[in-house]
């Protein structure tokens, strides 16, 4: 990329160099992005794929209350609570369902996404808040 007797690069030389610059800027993030995800698990040890229900007359019905106290016997923990909510209609309100005594501070938190079926045979998704002491 040699520049002409003003000291131009050009359209195309320009270009190329910004492209490169975006090239490297993504890949930065990424990486950042991946590092930062995978140290935020704070060592839960949560099975997030034990959170499963079924909606049923426009009500959310968790088939995961037996794991909680079973999780809170396993850890150690003193307070496990899991907030379904299905979007889209499908449900009236959120269900909250816990295990434990709550002891009003030292919360950590996690979000988990699946699906779960509907009336009439749908599935639908459905986004778990679940919060540990």
């Amino acid at each position: 990329m040699k520049g002409d007797i003003r000291g131009d690069m050009g359209f195309l030389e320009a270009t190329l160099a910004f492209m490169a610059v975006m090239v490297a800027l993504t890949a930065f993030l990424g990486a950042v992005t991946v590092l930062a995800s995978s140290e935020t698990e704070d060592d839960l040890r949560f099975d997030m794929n034990a959170l499963r229900g079924n909606v049923e007359d426009g009500r959310f019905e968790p088939d995961y209350e037996d794991y909680l106290q079973e999780y809170l016997d396993a850890t150690g923990r003193r307070y496990v609570r899991v907030e379904a909510t299905v979007p889209g209609g499908f449900c009236e309100a959120a269900s909250v369902v816990q295990a434990g005594t709550d002891p009003g501070s030292g919360y950590t938190s996690a979000f988990h996404t699946s699906t779960v079926g509907c009336d009439g045979g749908r599935v639908v998704p459905a986004m778990y808040k679940v919060v540990v002491c």
